[in-house]
């Protein structure tokens, strides 16, 4: 590994100067550094320990003498993680754990789909080398991994490291280009994205609820935006492109034996069909046993390979027009959640292939949609819309595995400061409310989504004792999955160097059920009803109080 980061290191800088034409020796080594050291300690009901990270992040950025470029700049992120907490509770978390049955963390024993479908294996690359070879490098971290989620092959540790640089061009316009390893936003979402898909996401780290800056994968991408001000229409406009030209990687939802796993999808992907039920119904239609083994869930994952066909690329115009600020976005990239494909046994067998039941896709996928912010003088306040219109995703299926639909995403936003002097304070207090709706277009009965599907957030945020104390509290209400997440905290600036955040998140619902074929067309949980009861009832098991401490330097 030690060798292998050291490699890693050197082949970044050299890319990045060699792209830049820059030797690496114009760099002002001293620079501007910050960072900061963090502890997250979680305690989960019921469970114990269920985080202990431990965080150093240090940023750079120094600006480069240029006589061709009206503003040169590196900028760079090195995070380093670990989580203590497979250390120190690892009768719940890592790869000793052993569960009753699949789903055991979020709903009761299911015994008609338990006869079907046995446990997930926790650290599939620790306990069994063939869930681990099906999986191929998706969702399949290994201990060391686990604890130390940003040093892998991928090398995460670099969460940033790009040059930009701002050329003049005719009258006022500038064209502003950044190349290396980045975050591109698009949209001012929280929670659940609508515009903003540009990156893949790490819920492994905390679920939907980490500040999608933290969990965002950072990928290499080149930017160019041309910034062309006023003219006789607007009051400000300005044109972006995005190239995507990284290696594709999908969302990481979190290995089977991780304390967060979003919709318990990696232990579903672990887990596998029992023979004993196969041959059953075998039985049940006149045909001898063809079932010696258990039949993995997964068979192989489909990971597209690099190449220039197969990398992203996406253009925003945004604007400004009075108290309207406006976006247009058109992107082509790949679904960074899997798609599951069934493998018949025989062409139309309605059983699985005796060496897996699914193969998982990542299909292409293009969007088209855009942005608007209007400020209301009369209203103080802030209304935000985002829209999105996809084609070429691919939904689950109950009787067919999959189907691939148009997808329609939208958020109404409303944001304000209010000062309120009966709760004890001249400083104003945060107000912030958001509806996030999907549509599937060519929504079918047998899918676990509902057609239409909203889920409603809201911020409530005050500012004491000169801003340094600060109280919240967020609620998330998903309507379809009649589950709520209910998260009040309160954070502390000590001084320059110190902040103290105490919380708590707690979750309500998690107990729908979806009717399945495989099982007689019974209600129950497993393994489709994770996505009827989403990313917060699946954690419906998962209250804990949450203290973090960090120091900034």
């Amino acid at each position: 590994m030690t060798e292998h980061v050291k490699h890693g290191c050197k082949a970044i800088a050299l890319a990045v100067s060699a792209a830049t034409l820059i030797p690496i020796n114009a760099v002002n080594a001293a620079g501007n550094w910050s960072g900061f050291a963090e502890n997250a300690t979680y305690y989960r009901d019921e469970v114990g320990l269920s985080k202990f990270r431990n965080t150093v992040q240090f940023e750079f950025q120094n600006d480069i003498a240029s006589e061709t470029f009206r503003s040169l700049q590196v900028n760079a992120i090195i995070r380093a993680t670990y989580d203590g907490v497979y250390d120190l509770n690892d009768d719940e978390f890592g790869e000793d754990v052993s569960y009753d049955y699949l789903g055991a963390d979020w709903h009761d024993n299911d015994i008609a789909s338990q006869v079907i479908l046995t446990p997930g294996v926790p650290v599939p690359c620790e306990n069994d080398p063939a869930q681990c070879s099906a999986l191929d490098g998706y969702m399949d971290e290994d201990s060391d991994e686990i604890r130390f989620p940003d040093f892998n092959d991928e090398l995460d540790f670099v969460r940033e490291l790009y040059v930009t640089a701002d050329l003049q061009l005719a009258g006022d316009d500038v064209l502003s280009m950044r190349l290396g390893k980045q975050q591109v936003v698009w949209g001012k979402t929280d929670l659940f994205r609508v515009l903003d898909v540009i990156n893949p996401v790490d819920y492994s780290r905390h679920n939907i609820y980490d500040e999608l800056e933290d969990i965002r994968i950072p990928q290499w991408m080149f930017t160019a935006d041309w910034r062309m001000g006023p003219n006789k229409v607007f009051d400000d406009s300005n044109l972006q492109l995005v190239w995507n030209f990284d290696e594709f990687r999908p969302s990481n939802l979190g290995t089977c034996g991780q304390s967060y796993r979003i919709l318990d999808a990696g232990c579903f992907f672990t887990s596998s069909v029992s023979s004993d039920y196969l041959n059953a119904v075998l039985g049940s239609m006149g045909m001898p046993a063809l079932y010696s083994a258990n039949v993995p869930i997964i068979h192989d994952v489909q990971d597209p390979d690099w190449e220039i066909a197969n990398t992203q690329v996406g253009l925003k115009w945004e604007g400004v027009l009075g108290d309207v600020t406006f976006s247009l976005n058109a992107l082509h990239y790949r679904q960074q959640l899997p798609s599951l494909h069934f493998r018949a046994l025989a062409p139309g067998a309605p059983i699985p292939a005796g060496d897996g039941v699914f193969d998982i896709e990542f299909p292409r996928v293009n969007l088209l949609g855009g942005s608007v912010d209007y400020y209301s003088m009369a209203m103080d306040a802030v209304w935000r819309l985002e829209l999105a219109y996809t084609e070429g995703e691919e939904l689950p299926r109950d009787t067919d595995g999959h189907r691939e639909t148009e997808m329609a995403r939208y958020v109404i936003g409303f944001d304000k400061n209010q000062v309120i002097p009966a709760l004890g304070t001249n400083s104003a207090f945060l107000i912030s409310a958001q509806v996030f709706g999907e549509h599937i277009l060519d929504h079918v009965e047998d899918m676990p989504n509902e057609e239409d599907n909203w889920i409603a957030t809201f911020l409530f945020k005050g500012f004491y004792v000169n801003n340094r104390l600060s109280p919240q509290i967020i609620v998330a209400h998903d309507f379809g999955g009649k589950a709520t997440a209910i998260a009040p905290s309160v954070s502390y600036i000590v001084n320059n160097n110190w902040l103290v955040n105490f919380g708590a998140n707690v979750k309500l619902g998690g107990d729908e059920t979806f009717p399945w074929a495989v099982a007689g067309g019974q209600s129950v949980y497993e393994p489709l009803s994770r996505f009827t009861n989403g990313p917060i009832g699946v954690a419906n098991n998962e209250d804990e109080i949450q203290l973090t401490v960090r120091y900034s330097f």
